[in-house]
């Protein structure tokens, strides 16, 4: 009989590493192999740095109350799609289907002093500011004749998903104190804002708090199989060109470490 899984996954290994500071990927045996003729002569066997780690692998991990999986999508709505499928299927195909999806990393913020820098944000709603007709100064999706995805019931998908609140991970142990997290708008992109117009247009013309690089796909992918996802962001940067004082990567990765204790995971 099939057991169902928790999926916790991250864009990149810091960002894994920051979510499960206890947790390193099994060595391949190509890396035990090296390991073992390390210590034979006598040098470090130390595991992978989280930037070495390879995306798009599938690997168990111990929360307080039941085992789950982990992966690393790679940077990008292309990378976190490819990776969903194939680690979605890959957890069907061994008797661990998964069930929810935990979704977790950094983004930008539109305004820090509405979403401060190191704070940790819900995301309600993913929208994907890319997909449309595009008249040479903006994307309207609604104005394309072809939707992403009809689902047999309900609404036509285009550019926005709604997704799943802390509840959707009741199942294995999860819950949130009130407060914990704030609820928020975010919107993925392929080319991260890096001017003050680019920013300013995505804000006003989509109402976002945050942007990211790979949510939309992750919830994506995660609506085609009917399987809720979560997402929680730990705010990195303001979006679009900022000062010293207006980003932090470091801290924000440091801070990755409070989500899965306020989701009463870990």
């Amino acid at each position: 009989m099939s057991r169902v899984s928790l999926l916790v996954c991250a864009a990149t290994g810091p960002e894994l590493a920051g979510l499960l500071p206890d947790f390193a990927p099994p060595l391949t045996a190509d890396a035990k192999s090296g390991s073992a003729a390390a210590a034979q002569s006598g040098g470090n066997s130390a595991a992978a740095a989280p930037t070495d780690w390879p995306e798009m692998q599938l690997w168990p991990v111990r929360l307080k109350a039941v085992s789950a999986l982990c992966c690393i999508t790679g940077i990008g709505p292309i990378n976190a799609a490819l990776a969903m499928g194939h680690v979605l299927s890959r957890a069907e195909a061994e008797g661990t289907p998964v069930s929810a999806v935990l979704n977790a990393g950094l983004a930008g913020a539109f305004d820090l002093e509405v979403r401060p820098l190191l704070s940790h944000c819900l995301v309600r709603e993913e929208i994907w500011p890319e997909y449309g007709l595009h008249d040479g100064q903006s994307v309207t999706a609604g104005a394309f004749g072809f939707p992403q995805w009809q689902p047999p019931q309900g609404e036509a998908v285009r550019d926005r998903l709604t997704l799943s609140g802390v509840e959707a991970l009741a199942p294995f142990g999860g819950k949130c104190a009130k407060d914990a997290l704030s609820d928020c708008r975010s919107l993925t992109v392929a080319g991260v804002s890096a001017s003050f117009a680019r920013a300013a247009d995505l804000r006003s013309r989509y109402q976002a708090d945050l942007e990211n690089m790979e949510g939309f796909a992750v919830a994506y992918a995660c609506a085609r199989q009917g399987i809720p996802c979560v997402e929680v962001r730990s705010v990195s940067n303001k979006v679009g060109p900022r000062a010293r004082e207006e980003k932090d990567f470091p801290g924000a990765l440091r801070a990755l470490a409070q989500v899965l204790p306020a989701l009463n995971l870990i």
